[in-house]
């Protein structure tokens, strides 16, 4: 009697241990979205490109936090334009993305644990209505120097059009946002985009990796590689629409290849200007130069 009540006692304990394991595996992860005061408010009404600024707070509970996403979902369909993986229990950040030209637009944020569990939140803003767009800077015949060229400057501020080398960028490290240089990638051809954050600009360049600001750039390759963009439309482009319009966050890199002749390239500075840039010529020896036509927003 005594061993079948043990074996009925262990058969129970293994049931509700089951259960709850199948529950604890099961169990979505926490997320809270940090919305007003400082960060965007929901339903906030912004002008086209105003900062949208929020804050994350994410905890797994079955298993550690392993995927996060930002989509963006307007009447033109959703928009993947931030993911990003990791392996921890919780995640804490602060996102900084901008209004687009949709009347409305809801960005939903998704978390995911190691066990695919999911859980979203979401806020929407709106355009003011009043809001139009906005002038742009035009510069043209901009010659940077690749790596292995001693004449051309190679850092460039987009900004104001300045060309700066190694003897002339000193006090201005801060303003530099795009460097060029040349090599073969998987044996083709490749002028190359970086900026001065990413570590070939500072393996082809070695004093940036000194240089106390660092920017950020962001080039969006895939509108560069499928040629989205029209010299026609660059050309006629005489305000920030198109650079808004042109810029898919959901495909960009500090580092663009293959920026040949006639290539036109969508890019987001550090300071949250949008831009873009044609590629009028693109010497193949990296002793050579790469010559750009730029338009940024003011």
């Amino acid at each position: 009697m005594r061993a079948k009540l043990f074996f009925l006692a262990a058969m129970l304990l293994a049931v509700l241990t089951s259960c709850k394991n199948d529950e604890d595996n099961t169990t979505p992860p926490v997320l809270q979205l940090q919305l007003g005061g400082a960060y965007v408010s929901n339903s906030a009404v912004l002008a086209i490109n105003d900062t949208v600024f929020f804050g994350i707070h994410a905890e797994g509970i079955s298993s550690n936090l392993t995927y996060f996403k930002v989509d963006v979902v307007s009447d033109d369909g959703t928009t993947t334009i931030y993911d990003e993986g990791m392996n921890c229990k919780t995640y804490d950040a602060e996102k900084v993305f901008f209004k687009g030209i949709p009347d409305e637009e809801t960005f939903v944020i998704t978390v995911m644990d190691y066990n695919r569990n999911t859980i979203s939140a979401s806020f929407t803003v709106f355009r003011d209505t009043l809001s139009g767009f906005g002038p742009i800077s035009h510069f043209s015949n901009l010659v940077l120097g690749y790596q292995n060229n001693s004449s051309a400057g190679h850092y460039l501020d987009p900004k104001t059009g300045a060309i700066y080398n190694d003897a002339t960028v000193s006090g201005h490290e801060v303003d530099v946002d795009v460097i060029v240089y040349y090599y073969l990638s998987s044996g083709s051809p490749s002028p190359t985009l970086v900026c001065p954050a990413q570590t070939d600009a500072q393996a082809q360049y070695p004093a940036v990796a000194g240089w106390a600001v660092q920017n950020a750039t962001l080039y969006d390759y895939h509108t560069s590689d499928y040629d989205l963009i029209s010299a026609a439309q660059f050309d006629a482009c005489n305000d920030d629409s198109l650079l808004i319009a042109a810029y898919n966050p959901t495909y960009v890199n500090q580092k663009c290849k293959f920026a040949l002749t006639g290539k036109i390239i969508p890019f987001l500075t550090a300071g949250g200007k949008k831009g873009l840039i044609k590629v009028s010529a693109a010497d193949q020896t990296d002793t050579g130069t790469m010559t750009l036509e730029i338009k940024i927003q003011q």
